[in-house]
């Protein structure tokens, strides 16, 4: 009985969060970006109270009636900022990334990430619907040709993008920046550092995978297609195995397209590269998006 009631608990706490729909959108310019452009603080709310902290990177000046093109952009834990002024500055449009709802787990003793695993869960697996919420503020503004709308998700927000626009018709390319397909496999290496003993490390790789099987890529990744797709990989990545990266391109319909990158997982630090895959994503975009 008392396991049958433990199970109960965690299946009804570890449901996704059901997040609503848009019910308000505040703004304030945080900073300039020289002339051209404007980064603002955006608060999105729901319907459901849930609120979901944004960064703009918008045009400083439009003409009236002028609309641009848009990019939704998911990248790792807090780097909300950093995700959004990801796009370079050649792609004359506005760019959106939001933090994810949940914080970072892994500060958690191993006791407290048992007891909360229900509820992190359930936040982690409602990631698409925070991106369905941020994407309702974007095509709703007054500047935004809806008919230019992309989707970029990087390392740790590919999983959250591809469930989200394999379910949306809006972003009409989307490009995925150092991520992969089968979860076990980007999870055992992931974890190589931290769990030194291999079986012991497959074990929690496989009950990672399963617990987060509502956003394996390769379950959504063919649903996005005949819409362009891009994908960009290191191809010294200890994160993502060059094994998982070719079972997403598998899986993804056409048009599709990989670019492979010398070097290691992306990181915040490395400025020489996140200009090349700025660069890249940037030209890609403009492409797709004409």
């Amino acid at each position: 009985m008392g396991l049958a009631l433990a199970g109960g608990w965690w299946l009804a706490t570890g449901r996704p969060v059901a997040f609503g729909t848009l019910a308000e959108a505040r703004a304030e310019i945080e900073d300039t970006l020289g002339a051209a452009f404007v980064v603002e603080r955006v608060t999105l709310t729901t319907t459901a109270a849930i609120r979901l902290s944004c960064f703009l990177r918008r045009p400083a000046s439009r003409a009236a009636g002028q609309r641009f093109a848009a990019v939704l952009v998911s990248g790792g834990i807090g780097t909300g900022r950093r995700a959004a002024l990801l796009v370079d500055s050649a792609f004359a449009g506005l760019a959106l990334s939001c933090d994810y709802p949940w914080r970072d787990p892994t500060d958690l003793s191993v006791p407290a990430l048992l007891v909360r695993l229900p509820a992190i869960r359930a936040r982690i697996v409602a990631t698409p619907q925070a991106l369905a919420v941020a994407a309702d503020y974007l095509v709703a503004r007054p500047d935004v040709d809806t008919a230019r709308f992309g989707a970029v998700g990087a390392s740790l927000g590919v999983p959250g993008v591809v469930a989200w626009a394999s379910r949306d018709p809006r972003p009409k390319a989307v490009a995925l920046l150092y991520g992969g397909g089968n979860q076990r496999l980007i999870w055992y290496s992931r974890l190589a550092s931290r769990i030194p003993s291999r079986p012991l490390r497959g074990a929690t790789a496989a009950g990672l995978a399963l617990l987060l099987r509502p956003l394996e890529p390769t379950r959504w990744v063919p649903r996005i297609a005949p819409r362009p797709l891009l994908l960009v990989n290191g191809a010294d990545d200890e994160w993502i195995p060059r094994q998982a990266v070719e079972a997403l391109y598998a899986a993804a319909g056409t048009p599709k397209r990989v670019i492979w990158v010398s070097g290691r997982h992306m990181r915040p630090d490395d400025v020489a590269l996140l200009k090349e895959l700025s660069d890249s994503t940037t030209s890609w975009l403009r492409a797709a998006m004409p």
